[in-house]
C-alpha cells in the first residue's frame, strides 16, 4: 500500500524498495492510493500543485515512475483517485473529465505487463469518476477489499442538497458490503486516498489559506463535508471490528498506524513526499506511530493471523503489533 507517489520523474529508491517486495511476494496485491501524479499550475510560475495527469511529458513520466516498478510483478495492481487526480475541481463534470484521462493511460499501461495476473481487468478503481464502493475478494475470499473514492464523496457533501441519491446509494451498498462481509467471515480493508482518522498536516486546524477556498478547504479532515463523510464512514465499519477491519489511505504525507476501537487505521502517503510533523505535538503516549520518512506499508494475511509492516525509504522493515488496543509503541 503506497500513495501520494506521484511526485517523482523516476522510480526512486521508495518505487525500487517497494519493486523488490512486490517480486519476493507474487501471491499479493498493491495498491496506489491516490494523488498519483502532481502537476504545478501554470507551468510552475505560481508554485501550487493543484493539477494532476494531463497527458503532458512530464506527467507520463511520472505515472510510469510508479507503473514501471511492476515489471515482472505477478501479482494483482489497482490505482484510486486522489483529490490531486481529480486536479482539485470542485466541479464534477469538469473534475471527472481530467480524472478520466488518467484512468484510461493507467489501464493502457498496465496492459503491457503480461505477468500482471488483472493486467486485462480494470485497474483504476472505481471507474468513471463514480463514488464506489467497489468489491475485490482475496486470499480464497476470506478477504475482501472494498474501494471508494472519497473526493467524489466530499464533492457531494460539498453541493449541501437535502437529499443527495448519490450519498444514500453509496452508505448503503458500503452497508451490504460489510453486511456480506460478515456473513462470510471476511477480513475487511477499506482502501481511500483521504483518511477518516489521522493525525498529519491535513488533519490539523484549518489555516486562513484553506478556509477562503473550497479547493482548499477540502483536503483538511476539519471542512464541514469531509468530516461528515468521515464520520458516517466510521460508523459504519465500527460494527464489524470483530473481524478484523483496515481503513487504508493517503492524502497524509506520513507514514501511520493507529488502532481505536478495535479498527486498524493505516495511512501510506510517503510515496514520493514527506510533511514534517513532530510527533510529540500531536500524538498522545501510545496513541499512534507517525514517521517523518518515505516507505510505504503491507499486510500480510496467514491462516490464523495477520501482521502489519511498514518499510522505510532507507529499506528497513518493521514489524508492527496489529494487536495493540489503542495504538502501538516503537
Amino acid at each position: 500500500m503506497i500513495g501520494d507517489a506521484g511526485e517523482r520523474d523516476t522510480t526512486g529508491s521508495t518505487l525500487l524498495a517497494l519493486k523488490n517486495e512486490l517480486l519476493k511476494n507474487p501471491n499479493s496485491a498493491v495498491i496506489f492510493l491516490g494523488d498519483n501524479c502532481y502537476k504545478k499550475i501554470l507551468g510552475g510560475i505560481v508554485n501550487l500543485e493543484m493539477k494532476g495527469f494531463d497527458k503532458s511529458k512530464l506527467a507520463k513520466k511520472r505515472m510510469m515512475s510508479q507503473i514501471n516498478s511492476l515489471e515482472g510483478y505477478k501479482g494483482a495492481a489497482y490505482f484510486v483517485p486522489g483529490n490531486h487526480d481529480w486536479w482539485n475541481r470542485i466541479s464534477i463534470k469538469k473534475g471527472k473529465k481530467v480524472l478520466l484521462r488518467e484512468e484510461q493511460f493507467v489501464e493502457s499501461a498496465l496492459r503491457i505487463f503480461p505477468n500482471l495476473n488483472n493486467n486485462a481487468e480494470e485497474t483504476f478503481l472505481p471507474k468513471n469518476g463514480e463514488p464506489g464502493p467497489v468489491t475485490k475478494e482475496f486470499g480464497n475470499k476470506s478477504i475482501r477489499i472494498i474501494f471508494i473514492d472519497t473526493y467524489r464523496l466530499i464533492l457531494e457533501e460539498t453541493r449541501n442538497k437535502k437529499k443527495n441519491e448519490i450519498l444514500d446509494k453509496f452508505y448503503a451498498e458500503l452497508k451490504s458490503e460489510l453486511v456480506e462481509a460478515e456473513l462470510k467471515n471476511q477480513k475487511i480493508i477499506l482502501i481511500a486516498h483521504h483518511p477518516i482518522v489521522a493525525k498529519g498536516k491535513h488533519s490539523q486546524p484549518m489555516p486562513f489559506s484553506q478556509k477562503i477556498s473550497k479547493r482548499f478547504a477540502n483536503s483538511n479532515i476539519n471542512y464541514k463535508p469531509y468530516k461528515k463523510i468521515a464520520g458516517i464512514i466510521d460508523s459504519l465499519i465500527k460494527p464489524y471490528s470483530k473481524l478484523g477491519v483496515y481503513f487504508i489511505s493517503g492524502h497524509e504525507h506520513s507514514l501511520e498506524y493507529m488502532v481505536k476501537d478495535g479498527i486498524h487505521y493505516i495511512i501510506s502517503g510517503a510515496g514520493s513526499k514527506i510533511d514534517k510533523v513532530k510527533f510529540n505535538d500531536i500524538c498522545i503516549p501510545n496513541e499512534c506511530l507517525m514517521w517523518n520518512q518515505e516507505g510505504f506499508f503491507e499486510i500480510d494475511f496467514n491462516e490464523n493471523n495477520e501482521s502489519v509492516f511498514l518499510f522505510h525509504d532507507s529499506g528497513d522493515k518493521k514489524g508492527i503489533s496489529s494487536k495493540c488496543v489503542q495504538g502501538c509503541e516503537n
